[in-house]
């Protein structure tokens, strides 16, 4: 998805309750350090949502398999570290990975992130003229205290928060295998905040979108 396709971030004019802030991220270190910076500024996980594509079915073990390996398999001085106190101690499989945990790749993708924003969830995202894709999402539920005026209806991207001018874009950047992250906030400020701290996070583009303002701002 280029940045051309979706709303560049811009300081919101009119009378406006709240504000969704999305944006694209290409990496899943990119999405925990986002989220972690949203986190780490003491607000609540109600306000956040996002979708985070998975390569199948996460209830086929091989594939629950695979995100596991590929998300959260020791790398860098972690990886040294654990080569030097045990050189042959196999990976974690799967099952020891996940045991006791309600919402299993959602930990594999976040994990003690899952904690703060709950209620992760499995869903699947229509794609025009692909297959669908499924992901590990999480509805944005600041959007839906503030009534979501303007943002579409009618599948799982819309739970996060994503505007309906927007989603055919953001459906196929998931095919893509692109990350999102959305934030809702009723101050401008804060609105701006956490636009900035999806850009220092690496996203590929940002937008912010007015829920129940009184007019749309001029582009």
């Amino acid at each position: 998805m280029s940045t051309a396709v979706v709303r560049q971030v811009r300081r919101v004019e009119g009378t406006v309750r709240a504000c969704v802030i999305g944006a694209t991220f290409a990496t899943i270190s990119q999405v925990q350090q986002a989220l972690g910076a949203v986190r780490a500024t003491g607000t609540a996980g109600d306000i956040v949502g996002f979708a985070i594509p998975l390569p199948g079915d996460p209830k086929d073990p091989a594939v629950a398999a695979q995100v596991v390996s590929v998300m959260i398999a020791p790398r860098g001085i972690g990886a040294w570290f654990m080569n030097v106190l045990d050189p042959h101690k196999p990976l974690p499989t799967y099952t020891e990975q996940v045991s006791g945990r309600n919402v299993p790749l959602a930990h594999a993708v976040l994990g003690d992130l899952t904690n703060w924003v709950g209620a992760a969830g499995y869903m699947r995202v229509p794609v025009a003229g692909r297959d669908s894709v499924w992901i590990v999402g999480r509805p944005n539920h600041a959007v839906s205290v503030q009534g979501g005026n303007g943002v579409g209806r009618g599948d799982a991207l819309v739970t996060i928060g994503i505007p309906a001018a927007q989603l055919e874009a953001f459906r196929g950047a998931i095919a893509d295998g692109l990350c999102v992250v959305t934030t809702c906030e009723t101050d401008p400020g804060r609105a701006e905040r956490d636009a900035s701290i999806m850009r220092r996070a690496g996203a590929k583009a940002v937008f912010v979108h007015p829920l129940n303002a009184s007019h749309e701002p001029a582009s």
